[in-house]
């Protein structure tokens, strides 16, 4: 008597979905788009803010929370 051959299939595992990290989030929004809010933080300061990174900075969080990031 022959052995009866069996065939394995492999089940495809989905990962559960996992929440969103906050630098996933500023992902979203391209460069330039960050760049353009950034600027305009700069201009409504009369041009005097002379802190490039903190504007960055600011903008990347004022753009994450009007899509409810934080």
């Amino acid at each position: 008597m022959s052995k009866p051959i069996v065939q394995v299939r492999q089940k495809a595992i989905q990962a559960p979905p996992q929440e969103p990290h906050p630098q996933d989030q500023v992902s979203t929004f391209s460069e330039e788009q960050i760049r353009v809010r950034a600027y305009q933080i700069y201009e409504s300061s009369d041009r005097t803010n002379k802190h490039a990174d903190h504007d960055w900075f600011q903008a990347q969080t004022e753009l994450m929370e009007m899509v409810g990031g934080n």
